[in-house]
C-alpha cells in the first residue's frame, strides 16, 4: 500500500517532467521588429537582377542619378534617353515581382528626378506615373513626403512640340509675265510721324492646365524645310538588235 506522501511525490515529478518538456513560448516581437520582418518578406535579394539589361536595384539607382546629373536643366539627348530606358525596363520588372519592396521608394524618387529633365512627352508622362506611385504606395517614407510637397506646389510637364513643315515660298513671276503686267498706280499717302510697326514676336511656349495642380508647357520648334523631289533618272537608250538569224543581212554572192 502506497503512502499519501509517495503519491504526492510521484504527481509532482510527473508535473515537473511535463513542464520541462513543453517548449517555452517565443518572446513577443516589438512593433519595430514586426515592421523589419515585414520589410524582409517584401524585399528583393540584393543579388537579383531585372530587365533586359539585368540590372540590380543599385544599378538602377546609379543610372537614374548619373543621368539626372548629365541632363543639366533639361535635355533631349538620345544617349541619355536610351540609358534611362534600360533602367525603366528593369524598374518595371522589379515592380511586377516585388510591388511592396521598400527600396522602390528611393528608386521611384530618383527616376522622377531624371524623367522631369527629359523634355519629351513620354518621359514627362512617366515622371507623373512614378511620382503618384511613390506618394500612394510609400506615403510615410522620406521620399514620399518630399514629393508630396512638390505636388502641393504644382506639377508642370515640359516637352517640345512636333516640328511642322515650313511654308512653301510663292514662285517668282517670269520676265514675260512681268512685261504683260500693267503697274497699278500707287496710292498717295500723306506724310505722318507714325513709326513703322514692329514685327510681332515669335510664339512662345503654350501652357495648359490639365487638372488641379497639373499643367503642361509645350515648347514650339523651328519648322522643317520641305524636301524637294529628286529628279527622275534619264532613261537609257535601248540596245540595238543583234544581227543574227533572220534579221542578219544576206551574204553577197562571190564572183565566178
Amino acid at each position: 500500500m502506497k503512502s499519501p506522501i509517495a503519491g504526492l511525490f510521484i504527481a509532482l515529478s510527473i508535473t515537473a517532467i511535463g513542464a520541462a518538456a513543453a517548449p517555452a513560448p517565443p518572446p513577443k516581437l516589438t512593433k519595430w521588429q514586426q515592421q523589419q520582418l515585414e520589410k524582409l518578406k517584401n524585399s528583393a535579394p540584393a543579388d537579383e537582377y531585372f530587365g533586359r539589361a539585368k540590372m540590380s536595384f543599385l544599378g538602377m539607382n546609379n543610372t537614374f542619378r548619373d543621368s539626372a546629373i548629365s541632363s543639366g536643366t533639361h535635355t533631349t539627348d538620345p544617349g541619355i534617353i536610351n540609358k534611362v530606358a534600360l533602367a525603366e525596363d528593369a524598374l518595371d520588372a522589379w515592380t511586377q515581382k516585388y510591388p511592396r519592396d521598400p527600396q522602390l521608394a528611393r528608386t521611384y524618387f530618383l527616376a522622377t528626378q531624371v524623367e522631369r529633365k527629359i523634355w519629351i512627352k513620354a518621359n514627362q508622362d512617366r515622371a507623373w506615373i512614378y511620382l503618384n506611385r511613390l506618394v500612394q504606395q510609400f506615403p510615410t517614407s522620406f521620399f514620399g513626403k518630399a514629393l508630396k510637397r512638390d505636388l502641393a506646389i504644382g506639377f508642370t510637364e515640359h516637352y517640345y512640340a512636333l516640328p511642322l513643315p515650313c511654308a512653301t515660298p510663292t514662285p517668282a513671276a517670269s520676265p514675260s509675265d512681268a512685261a504683260d503686267m500693267t503697274p497699278a498706280p500707287l496710292p498717295v499717302v500723306a506724310a505722318t510721324d507714325t513709326p513703322a510697326p514692329t514685327p510681332s514676336p515669335s510664339p512662345g511656349p503654350a501652357e495648359t492646365t490639365l487638372a488641379s495642380g497639373v499643367k503642361v508647357q509645350i515648347i514650339p520648334q523651328a519648322c522643317v524645310p520641305a524636301t524637294s523631289p529628286s529628279p527622275s533618272p534619264t532613261p537609257l537608250p535601248s540596245p540595238l538588235p543583234s544581227a543574227t538569224g533572220a534579221d542578219a543581212p544576206a551574204a553577197s554572192p562571190e564572183p565566178s
